[in-house]
């Protein structure tokens, strides 16, 4: 769960989207599943990586880690993603 509403990183609440997933999901997305977490995380992922201007698709090195993400457990992986996220 998040420890900090919405607002702090930098979601737009007129945005529409932004103000349904307040109402829906928390401020702190205290109503929100681990499921649905890790699922939109990676649509939300993919989405952002296909607007990417770049045209350099992935390093060896990003698909090697792709790759052996299985060496991972579930509590390791969420502390990459969020390692990742806050880079």
């Amino acid at each position: 769960m998040a420890t900090k509403p919405l607002g702090y990183w930098g979601c737009d609440y007129n945005l529409p989207l932004i103000k349904d997933i307040a109402e829906t999901f928390g401020e702190f997305f205290e109503n929100l599943s681990e499921a649905d977490t890790l699922w939109l995380i990676a649509r939300i992922a993919h989405e952002a990586w296909q607007e990417e201007p770049s045209d350099q698709p992935p390093s060896d090195e990003a698909e090697e880690v792709r790759n052996r993400l299985y060496e991972l457990s579930l509590s390791q992986k969420m502390a990459l993603i969020q390692a990742l996220a806050n880079s």
